[in-house]
């Protein structure tokens, strides 16, 4: 008896959820339990609300209690805590929720149920988490890998659920009852549970807010797929979210085909024709980049007066710069010391041929610390990368005179 009535009063001091009862209500109004700081913010608790708190993988509710903003909103000991933009001293209030919010979570929540089961009855892939993002939500699942074929399955059985426009419906029951409902998931709550049941498909133990039929969860795309903790994580979109990411697909291809100056519809035969006639013309400009660096390193090798030879590029990519000089140095007895100028940062290049004796990791820590420089190598072969503001010029400068005055023996080196 004594246990009864501590329930009865447990239950009496919790505020009444008004979204339990009915999903779909907006407004309502409730006499105002506390005033109170909620982290050093203004927050209200309330005799009753519709604002659905954060959990179960469900964000919180957004709305106005009169006229002010509710940015937020917790459960706390069965308390539910609306933290606000700023303060209100009232005895009752009036609050309506974001009913395009909610309405949106409705859909993606009701839609991970139906997902869910689907991912069951077709892989035997039991959800281990769900979460409800801003822009998508997303279930993990106990399975290593997920293929196409499997996704094309799950979408469309999900359809056809959706299609039958099943009822979907929420009431309690005693724990003591569980044991007749075959849930997908066993209940972890004891006491009252509030079941989720979509009509004779799918049954789960839930305190979130669901639409009335599978209808209205409109349509479910999965959208990608990550691995995580050895298991798969889907990316999908409900409803709405699935209709805006249709619409912004569309229009995405229907701008790459006027760049392309296609049609929608073959828009992947032009990319395909494209594709080969880049790959031809890059077998090409390889062929074309090997004479010139050959041209080029002709060039240097004639020109140097010095084993050492050294220059700074403007217009290549550090990897261009370093196979130019290595075509130097299998070539001749060179030392060749190249700066690259890339648009968020500089590159030097230092490589010896085999018949100069340096080792040239001895300039590393120098580098390292006079000039951020970071990167690494060979005794034969280093590449840095250095921060803009350090002059290139300025660091080839010093390396040469480090060089030389070092082993001045360079200086003695025959050309070839």
């Amino acid at each position: 008896m004594d246990e009864k009535i501590n329930i009865r009063e447990e239950r009496r001091n919790q505020t009444r959820r008004l979204y339990f009862e009915d999903s779909y209500q907006i407004e309502f109004e409730s006499p105002v339990k506390e005033i109170r700081k909620h982290e050093g913010r203004p927050a209200l608790i309330l005799e009753a609300t519709c604002f659905y708190p954060e959990g179960g993988g469900q964000p919180s509710d957004r709305g106005e209690i009169e006229g002010v903003k509710v940015i937020e909103v917790r459960e706390e000991d069965g308390q539910i805590v609306h933290i606000l933009e700023k303060e209100i001293q009232a005895e009752k209030v009036k609050g309506q929720i974001d009913w395009l919010r909610r309405y949106d979570h409705m859909q993606q929540h009701s839609g991970q149920h139906l997902l869910s089961q689907v991912c069951w009855e077709i892989l035997g892939a039991e959800t281990l988490s769900f979460h409800l993002g801003e822009e998508s939500s997303s279930i993990e699942l106990d399975l290593d890998r997920f293929s196409e074929e499997a996704q094309i399955e799950i979408e469309t059985r999900a359809a056809e659920v959706i299609f039958k426009n099943k009822p979907i419906k929420v009431y309690l029951i005693d724990e003591s009852q569980s044991e007749k409902i075959p849930f997908r998931k066993k209940p972890v709550k004891s006491g009252l549970i509030r079941v989720v049941e979509i009509e004779g498909f799918d049954y789960s133990a839930c305190g979130g807010t669901h639409v009335r039929q599978t209808g209205e969860i409109g349509l479910i795309k999965i959208i990608g797929t990550d691995k995580v903790r050895q298991h798969v994580r889907l990316f999908f979109l409900c409803g709405y979210r699935a209709l805006r990411d249709y619409q912004n697909k569309e229009k995405l291809i229907k701008q790459l085909a006027t760049s392309l100056g296609t049609s929608p519809g073959q828009v992947q035969i032009t990319v395909d024709k494209l594709q080969e006639e880049a790959r031809i013309l890059r077998k090409r400009c390889l062929k074309l980049r090997e004479e010139m660096n050959q041209y080029e390193a002709e060039k240097f090798m004639a020109e140097a007066g010095e084993p050492i030879i050294d220059h700074i590029f403007e217009d290549r990519s550090a990897e261009e710069a370093r196979n130019l000089g290595l075509k130097i140095i299998h070539s001749g007895h060179f030392l060749i010391i190249f700066g690259v100028k890339g648009e968020t940062r500089n590159h030097l290049i230092l490589a010896r041929s085999n018949e100069i004796s340096l080792d040239l990791k001895k300039w590393l820590p120098w580098l390292k610390e006079a000039f951020e420089a970071k990167g690494g190598g060979s005794d034969s072969l280093i590449e840095m990368a250095l921060p803009q503001h350090f002059s290139l010029e300025k660091i080839i400068q010093e390396l040469k005179e480090k060089i030389y005055s070092e082993y001045a023996e360079l200086k003695k080196i025959p050309l070839l």
